[in-house]
C-alpha cells in the first residue's frame, strides 16, 4: 500500500494552518477608509446680484421772447443740440449722471435776435427744470459807409464822396451797393471797401437813353437789382421806368414824361409818381405808383398792368382790383410772390397775395412810433422796404427816423435810431438819421440805408 496522501488530505493541513493564523480568532470586519462626501446646498440656488446703475437726471427749461421766424439752437455740455422755434418748454434727450455738470448754451440764434440763458449750469443732484433762455431784438450797431452831411456831387473813398438826397438802395450778390441819387440825377455805385463811382447819368436832368455815360435821368428815386445784372430805376418826376444792362446801356422799360394811370406796353403806359420799385426772378418788375395809389407789374417786353389798387385813394383791403392805397411808397417780394408794400399816408404795411387778396400786416393808419403785433404798431410816412431770409422785413421808417423790423406775424420791432433828426453813429437809439428813405439787406442781417436828408449811405448790423 503506498504511503502517499492524495491531493485533497494534503491540502487540509494548510488550510488548518492558515486558519490558525487568522488574528487571534477575531471576527470583526474593517470597514476601509473613504473620502468625505459634500454636503449638498439646502434650498434653491440665489442669483448674482446686477450692479446698481447710477441715477441720471433730466435737464429742461423754458424759452421766451422767440420772434415767429427762423429758430434757436441750443447745447448741453457742447453737445445733444435741441433746435427750439417757438416760446416754450425744452429739454434735452440727453440724461446727466447724477453729481455731474451740466451747462446750458446758445449755439445759434435767429437774425436780429440775441438770446441768453439764466440758471443754465451746476450739477445735476436731481432733474433740473428750471433752465431760462430769454431771447429779446439784437442791439444794433450803425456806421456811415460813404458821403458826408454836406451834399455835393463827388466821387471817392467813404467820407470823401458825396451825394444829394440819395433815395433808393439796392444790393447785388457781389456786394455792391447802387443809389438812387435823387438830387444829382445819377445812379452811383458803391463798391465794397466804400469807394464811390457814377454808374450812369451826367449829373444834369433829363430823358436820354444810350450809353450810361451819356444817359440822362431826372429824379431817380427808387432801384432794383435783378441777379443778371441788370438795374431797375424808377423815377419820380419822370413817370418812368429806366433799365441799366451790365453792359451799361440805359433804355425806358415802360412810361413817359406824361402822367397817367394807363395800362399798355413801353411809352403807351403811364405812371404818376412811380417811387418804390422791386424786381422777381423772371424779371417782372413791380412799382409802387405813389400818386396813382396803385400797385403795378411789368412784364420784361414792357407791359404794364394794374396789379391793385385805384386811383381813389384809401386804406380798404379785399380782392386787389377793389382795395385801395394811399401813397404807396416802397415796395417788395418774397421768393413766394407776396407782395409788401409801405404807405405813406396811411403809415402802414400792407401786403398782396399771389391770388391777388390786399390786407394790412402791420400799423393802425395812425401816426406813431409803437412797436406791438399788427394794428398794435405804429408807423410815421414809411418809405423804404427790403426782405430778408425767413420773411422778415425791414422799413425806413422816414418821419420817425427809425429802421424798424417786422416779422411774418406783424410783430414789430425798432432797430435804429431816435425819433429826432441827426446823422450820430453807434448802437441802438443812440445813432440817429433824417429821413432814411431807401433800405436794403443782405443774407447775413446786414442793413443798408440811404439816409436821404443826411446825404449818407450808413450800414445797421446786428451785434451777436
Amino acid at each position: 500500500m503506498s504511503s502517499a496522501c492524495p491531493p485533497l488530505l494534503k491540502a487540509i493541513p494548510i488550510c488548518l494552518i492558515l486558519t490558525a493564523c487568522g488574528g487571534g480568532g477575531d471576527d470583526t470586519v474593517t470597514t476601509p477608509p473613504r473620502a468625505t462626501q459634500p454636503v449638498g446646498p439646502i434650498g434653491a440656488p440665489v442669483a448674482p446680484v446686477a450692479p446698481t446703475a447710477p441715477a441720471t437726471y433730466t435737464i429742461a427749461g423754458t424759452v421766451s421772447g422767440l420772434l415767429d421766424y427762423g429758430s434757436l439752437t441750443l447745447l448741453n455740455n457742447g453737445a445733444d443740440p435741441i433746435v427750439q422755434a417757438a416760446d416754450g418748454s425744452f429739454s434735452f434727450s440727453v440724461s446727466v449722471a447724477a453729481g455731474s455738470a451740466y451747462a446750458v448754451s446758445v449755439n445759434a440764434q435767429p437774425l436780429w435776435q440775441s438770446c441768453s440763458v439764466a440758471n443754465g449750469s451746476g450739477l445735476a443732484n436731481g432733474n433740473v427744470n428750471n433752465v431760462s433762455v430769454n431771447c429779446a431784438v439784437a442791439q444794433s450797431m450803425v456806421s456811415t459807409i460813404a458821403g458826408s452831411t454836406t451834399a455835393g456831387y463827388v466821387n471817392g473813398t467813404g467820407s470823401a464822396a458825396s451825394f444829394r438826397q440819395p433815395s433808393g438802395i439796392a444790393r447785388d450778390a457781389s456786394g455792391n451797393l447802387y443809389v438812387a441819387d435823387f438830387g444829382n440825377h445819377v445812379i452811383r455805385k458803391i463798391a465794397p471797401g466804400g469807394v464811390v463811382t457814377t454808374l450812369a447819368g451826367t449829373g444834369s436832368p433829363g430823358h436820354v437813353d444810350g450809353m450810361a455815360g451819356s444817359a440822362k435821368f431826372a429824379t431817380p428815386v427808387g432801384i432794383a437789382v435783378a441777379a443778371s445784372g441788370n438795374l431797375y430805376v424808377s423815377e419820380f418826376y419822370g413817370n418812368d421806368i429806366r433799365k441799366i444792362t451790365p453792359g451799361g446801356i440805359v433804355t425806358t422799360l415802360a412810361g413817359s414824361a406824361t402822367a397817367g394811370s394807363a395800362d399798355g406796353i413801353g411809352a403807351s403806359a403811364s405812371f404818376n409818381n412811380p417811387l418804390g420799385i422791386a424786381v422777381d426772378a423772371n424779371e417782372n418788375v413791380y412799382v409802387a405808383d405813389y400818386s396813382n395809389n396803385m400797385i403795378r407789374k411789368i412784364t420784361p417786353a414792357g407791359v404794364v398792368t394794374t396789379l391793385a389798387g385805384t386811383t381813389t385813394a384809401g386804406s380798404d383791403n379785399g380782392a386787389a382790383a377793389l382795395a385801395t392805397f394811399n401813397g404807396p411808397s416802397g415796395i417788395a417780394r418774397s421768393p413766394s410772390g407776396t407782395l409788401y408794400v409801405t404807405e405813406w399816408f396811411n403809415s402802414d404795411i400792407r401786403q398782396i397775395s399771389s391770388s391777388g387778396v390786399v390786407t394790412t400786416l402791420a400799423g393802425s393808419g395812425a401816426t406813431g412810433s409803437d412797436d406791438g403785433v399788427g394794428t398794435a404798431a405804429t408807423f410815421a410816412l414809411p418809405v423804404g422796404i427790403a426782405i430778408g431770409t425767413n420773411g422778415v422785413l425791414y422799413v425806413a421808417d422816414d418821419g420817425n427816423n427809425l429802421i424798424r423790423m417786422v416779422t411774418p406775424a406783424g410783430a414789430v420791432a425798432t432797430l435804429a435810431g431816435s425819433i429826432n433828426a441827426g446823422s450820430a453813429d453807434g448802437a441802438g437809439s443812440t445813432a440817429m438819421f433824417n429821413q432814411p428813405s431807401g433800405i436794403a439787406v443782405d443774407t447775413n442781417g446786414n442793413l443798408y440805408v440811404a439816409d436821404q436828408a443826411n446825404n449818407l449811405i450808413r450800414n445797421v448790423a446786428p451785434s451777436q
